[in-house]
Protein backbone atom coordinates (compact mmCIF):
# COMPACT_ATOMS: atom_id res chain seq x y z
CA UNK A 1 0.00 0.00 0.00
CA UNK A 2 2.78 2.36 -0.86
CA UNK A 3 2.61 5.02 -3.62
CA UNK A 4 1.52 3.62 -6.83
CA UNK A 5 1.90 4.56 -10.18
CA UNK A 6 -0.09 4.47 -13.55
CA UNK A 7 1.30 5.46 -16.83
CA UNK A 8 -1.13 7.84 -18.15
CA UNK A 9 -0.11 7.60 -21.66
CA UNK A 10 -1.49 3.66 -21.79
CA UNK A 11 -4.70 2.67 -21.67
CA UNK A 12 -4.93 -0.63 -21.61
CA UNK A 13 -4.10 -3.07 -18.25
CA UNK A 14 -0.65 -4.52 -18.05
CA UNK A 15 0.26 -7.60 -15.85
CA UNK A 16 3.46 -10.24 -16.62
CA UNK A 17 2.85 -13.55 -15.74
CA UNK A 18 6.22 -15.87 -14.74
CA UNK A 19 6.87 -16.99 -18.68
CA UNK A 20 6.40 -13.09 -19.45
CA UNK A 21 3.54 -13.32 -21.10
CA UNK A 22 0.63 -10.60 -20.99
CA UNK A 23 -2.64 -11.80 -18.71
CA UNK A 24 -5.89 -11.06 -20.07
CA UNK A 25 -7.09 -8.06 -19.20
CA UNK A 26 -10.53 -9.29 -18.88
CA UNK A 27 -9.12 -11.76 -15.91
CA UNK A 28 -7.90 -8.74 -14.36
CA UNK A 29 -11.14 -6.52 -14.06
CA UNK A 30 -12.80 -9.76 -12.83
CA UNK A 31 -10.24 -10.31 -10.11
CA UNK A 32 -10.09 -6.10 -9.40
CA UNK A 33 -13.85 -6.24 -8.72
CA UNK A 34 -13.26 -9.40 -6.75
CA UNK A 35 -10.70 -7.66 -4.74
CA UNK A 36 -12.72 -4.78 -4.03
CA UNK A 37 -15.83 -6.60 -2.80
CA UNK A 38 -13.72 -8.73 -0.50
CA UNK A 39 -11.71 -5.95 1.20
CA UNK A 40 -15.36 -4.40 1.54
CA UNK A 41 -16.75 -7.00 3.35
CA UNK A 42 -13.92 -7.58 5.52
CA UNK A 43 -13.68 -4.10 6.94
CA UNK A 44 -17.43 -3.19 7.09
CA UNK A 45 -17.79 -6.25 9.83
CA UNK A 46 -14.81 -4.19 11.49
CA UNK A 47 -16.91 -1.11 12.00
CA UNK A 48 -19.73 -2.53 13.07
CA UNK A 49 -17.98 -4.52 15.74
CA UNK A 50 -16.47 -1.05 16.95
CA UNK A 51 -20.05 0.47 17.09
CA UNK A 52 -20.99 -2.66 18.85
CA UNK A 53 -17.94 -1.53 21.37
CA UNK A 54 -18.66 1.76 22.01
CA UNK A 55 -22.54 0.99 22.31
CA UNK A 56 -21.39 -1.36 24.93
CA UNK A 57 -19.17 1.05 26.88
CA UNK A 58 -21.67 3.58 26.75
CA UNK A 59 -24.46 1.36 28.09
CA UNK A 60 -22.54 0.42 31.38
CA UNK A 61 -23.00 4.03 32.13
CA UNK A 62 -19.86 5.96 35.17
CA UNK A 63 -17.27 5.36 32.07
CA UNK A 64 -13.26 5.54 33.45
CA UNK A 65 -11.11 7.51 32.46
CA UNK A 66 -9.64 4.02 30.40
CA UNK A 67 -13.22 3.88 29.05
CA UNK A 68 -13.01 7.28 27.04
CA UNK A 69 -9.73 6.22 25.86
CA UNK A 70 -10.94 2.83 24.63
CA UNK A 71 -14.11 4.73 23.17
CA UNK A 72 -11.55 6.93 20.76
CA UNK A 73 -9.41 4.14 20.17
CA UNK A 74 -12.41 2.32 18.45
CA UNK A 75 -13.68 5.77 16.97
CA UNK A 76 -10.08 5.69 15.34
CA UNK A 77 -10.55 2.37 14.11
CA UNK A 78 -13.80 2.94 12.37
CA UNK A 79 -11.75 5.73 11.03
CA UNK A 80 -9.68 3.61 9.42
CA UNK A 81 -11.80 0.72 8.40
CA UNK A 82 -13.79 3.29 6.76
CA UNK A 83 -11.58 4.77 4.52
CA UNK A 84 -9.94 1.27 3.81
CA UNK A 85 -13.91 0.55 2.59
CA UNK A 86 -14.43 4.14 0.61
CA UNK A 87 -10.77 3.77 -1.44
CA UNK A 88 -11.15 -0.31 -2.13
CA UNK A 89 -14.55 0.82 -3.56
CA UNK A 90 -13.49 3.11 -5.47
CA UNK A 91 -9.80 3.02 -6.60
CA UNK A 92 -8.83 2.90 -10.09
CA UNK A 93 -8.47 -0.30 -12.18
CA UNK A 94 -4.71 -1.33 -12.05
CA UNK A 95 -2.06 -1.38 -15.42
CA UNK A 96 0.73 -3.53 -14.33
CA UNK A 97 0.87 -6.01 -11.42
CA UNK A 98 3.60 -8.46 -9.61
CA UNK A 99 5.57 -10.88 -12.00
CA UNK A 100 5.15 -13.49 -9.45
CA UNK A 101 3.12 -15.38 -6.74
CA UNK A 102 5.32 -14.24 -4.15
CA UNK A 103 4.23 -10.66 -4.15
CA UNK A 104 0.81 -12.10 -3.79
CA UNK A 105 1.17 -14.14 -1.09
CA UNK A 106 3.04 -12.11 0.92
CA UNK A 107 0.55 -9.33 0.92
CA UNK A 108 -1.82 -11.20 2.23
CA UNK A 109 0.10 -12.57 5.17
CA UNK A 110 1.25 -9.06 5.75
CA UNK A 111 -2.50 -7.93 5.82
CA UNK A 112 -4.28 -10.59 7.55
CA UNK A 113 -1.61 -12.54 9.57
CA UNK A 114 -2.14 -10.38 13.24
CA UNK A 115 -6.23 -10.71 12.58
CA UNK A 116 -6.06 -14.57 11.82
CA UNK A 117 -3.48 -15.74 14.32
CA UNK A 118 -3.90 -13.37 17.59
CA UNK A 119 -6.85 -15.21 18.53
CA UNK A 120 -4.76 -18.95 18.67
CA UNK A 121 -1.95 -17.35 20.71
CA UNK A 122 -2.05 -17.75 24.79
CA UNK A 123 -3.85 -15.16 26.91
CA UNK A 124 -1.65 -11.86 27.12
CA UNK A 125 0.04 -10.55 30.43
CA UNK A 126 -1.74 -8.16 32.67
CA UNK A 127 -0.37 -4.54 31.97
CA UNK A 128 -0.41 -1.68 34.34
CA UNK A 129 -2.90 0.87 33.59
CA UNK A 130 0.19 3.71 32.23
CA UNK A 131 0.76 0.80 29.76
CA UNK A 132 -2.39 0.44 28.45
CA UNK A 133 -2.82 3.53 27.87
CA UNK A 134 0.38 4.04 25.89
CA UNK A 135 -1.08 1.57 24.19
CA UNK A 136 -4.39 2.90 22.96
CA UNK A 137 -2.98 6.16 22.32
CA UNK A 138 -0.41 4.36 19.86
CA UNK A 139 -3.96 2.60 18.34
CA UNK A 140 -5.34 5.87 18.22
CA UNK A 141 -2.47 7.61 16.96
CA UNK A 142 -1.69 4.82 14.36
CA UNK A 143 -5.65 4.65 12.84
CA UNK A 144 -6.16 8.27 12.31
CA UNK A 145 -2.85 8.78 10.69
CA UNK A 146 -3.61 5.80 8.56
CA UNK A 147 -6.95 6.63 7.68
CA UNK A 148 -5.12 10.59 7.31
CA UNK A 149 -2.92 8.84 4.74
CA UNK A 150 -5.64 7.03 2.64
CA UNK A 151 -7.20 10.20 2.12
CA UNK A 152 -3.91 11.21 0.18
CA UNK A 153 -3.23 7.70 -1.80
CA UNK A 154 -7.21 7.72 -2.81
CA UNK A 155 -7.70 5.81 -5.99
CA UNK A 156 -4.47 4.69 -5.97
CA UNK A 157 -4.93 2.31 -3.10
CA UNK A 158 -3.82 -1.40 -3.72
CA UNK A 159 -3.06 -4.21 -1.31
CA UNK A 160 -1.30 -6.29 -3.39
CA UNK A 161 1.58 -5.42 -5.67
CA UNK A 162 -0.40 -3.25 -8.78
CA UNK A 163 0.84 -0.07 -10.31
CA UNK A 164 -2.28 2.32 -10.07
CA UNK A 165 -1.24 6.05 -9.98
CA UNK A 166 1.65 7.94 -8.46
CA UNK A 167 1.03 9.39 -5.53
CA UNK A 168 4.41 12.02 -4.72
CA UNK A 169 2.54 14.31 -1.99
CA UNK A 170 1.46 14.95 1.35
CA UNK A 171 2.88 11.99 3.45
CA UNK A 172 3.98 10.50 0.42
CA UNK A 173 6.52 13.57 0.50
CA UNK A 174 7.99 12.61 3.63
CA UNK A 175 8.54 8.76 2.95
CA UNK A 176 7.15 6.40 -0.14
CA UNK A 177 5.37 4.16 2.11
CA UNK A 178 3.86 6.46 4.80
CA UNK A 179 0.69 3.81 5.11
CA UNK A 180 3.00 0.96 6.16
CA UNK A 181 4.59 3.45 8.62
CA UNK A 182 1.55 4.43 10.11
CA UNK A 183 -0.26 1.29 10.05
CA UNK A 184 2.63 -0.12 12.42
CA UNK A 185 2.13 2.00 14.96
CA UNK A 186 -1.47 0.95 15.18
CA UNK A 187 0.02 -2.72 15.53
CA UNK A 188 3.16 -1.77 18.20
CA UNK A 189 -0.62 -0.36 20.15
CA UNK A 190 -1.94 -3.02 19.75
CA UNK A 191 0.79 -5.88 21.07
CA UNK A 192 1.29 -3.76 23.95
CA UNK A 193 -2.75 -4.03 24.83
CA UNK A 194 -2.12 -8.18 24.36
CA UNK A 195 1.18 -8.07 25.54
CA UNK A 196 3.52 -11.40 25.34
CA UNK A 197 6.20 -13.04 24.14
CA UNK A 198 4.40 -14.58 20.89
CA UNK A 199 2.26 -11.11 20.08
CA UNK A 200 6.06 -9.76 20.12
CA UNK A 201 7.58 -12.25 17.67
CA UNK A 202 4.16 -12.10 15.86
CA UNK A 203 4.96 -8.03 15.32
CA UNK A 204 8.28 -8.93 14.34
CA UNK A 205 7.21 -11.10 11.56
CA UNK A 206 4.73 -8.91 10.46
CA UNK A 207 7.40 -6.28 10.32
CA UNK A 208 9.25 -8.40 8.13
CA UNK A 209 6.45 -9.09 5.42
CA UNK A 210 5.59 -5.65 5.71
CA UNK A 211 9.13 -4.60 4.85
CA UNK A 212 9.28 -7.62 1.64
CA UNK A 213 5.78 -6.00 0.53
CA UNK A 214 7.54 -2.22 -0.12
CA UNK A 215 10.15 -4.10 -2.17
CA UNK A 216 7.62 -6.00 -3.94
CA UNK A 217 5.95 -2.85 -4.67
CA UNK A 218 8.79 -0.94 -6.02
CA UNK A 219 9.45 -3.08 -8.69
CA UNK A 220 6.32 -2.60 -10.15
CA UNK A 221 6.41 0.97 -9.29
CA UNK A 222 9.96 1.30 -10.83
CA UNK A 223 8.37 -0.88 -14.11
CA UNK A 224 5.48 1.12 -14.49
CA UNK A 225 6.66 4.71 -13.54
CA UNK A 226 10.09 5.56 -14.88
CA UNK A 227 9.83 8.84 -12.76
CA UNK A 228 9.64 6.33 -9.56
CA UNK A 229 13.20 5.96 -9.52
CA UNK A 230 13.80 9.89 -8.99
CA UNK A 231 11.38 9.87 -6.84
CA UNK A 232 12.75 7.10 -4.41
CA UNK A 233 16.33 8.67 -4.58
CA UNK A 234 14.98 11.86 -2.62
CA UNK A 235 12.57 10.81 -0.59
CA UNK A 236 13.30 7.65 1.76
CA UNK A 237 11.58 4.46 1.74
CA UNK A 238 10.04 4.18 5.28
CA UNK A 239 12.09 6.27 8.04
CA UNK A 240 11.01 10.30 8.07
CA UNK A 241 14.81 12.37 7.30
CA UNK A 242 16.73 9.53 6.04
CA UNK A 243 18.34 9.70 3.49
CA UNK A 244 16.27 7.99 0.61
CA UNK A 245 16.48 4.31 -0.17
CA UNK A 246 18.18 2.29 -2.63
CA UNK A 247 16.15 0.42 -5.71
CA UNK A 248 16.94 -2.90 -6.60
CA UNK A 249 18.21 -2.94 -10.61
CA UNK A 250 15.37 -4.47 -12.68
CA UNK A 251 16.70 -3.85 -15.85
Amino acid sequence: MGAIAIDCNHAKIVSITNCGEPMSSRYLVVADIVGRISISLYFIPVMISRVIAIHDIFARGDLSSLDMVTVAADFSSMAFAGMMSVVAITRLPPIRSAENIEGYVTAMSGTFLLVLVVGYLPPAIETPMALRLIGLGLTIIGCLASAYVLVYLGRAFSIMPEARALITSGPYSVVRNPLYLTEEIAVIGFIILNLSVWTVLLGAAHWMLQLRRMVNEERVLQNAFPEYEGYAATVPRVVPFTSGGKLLSLR
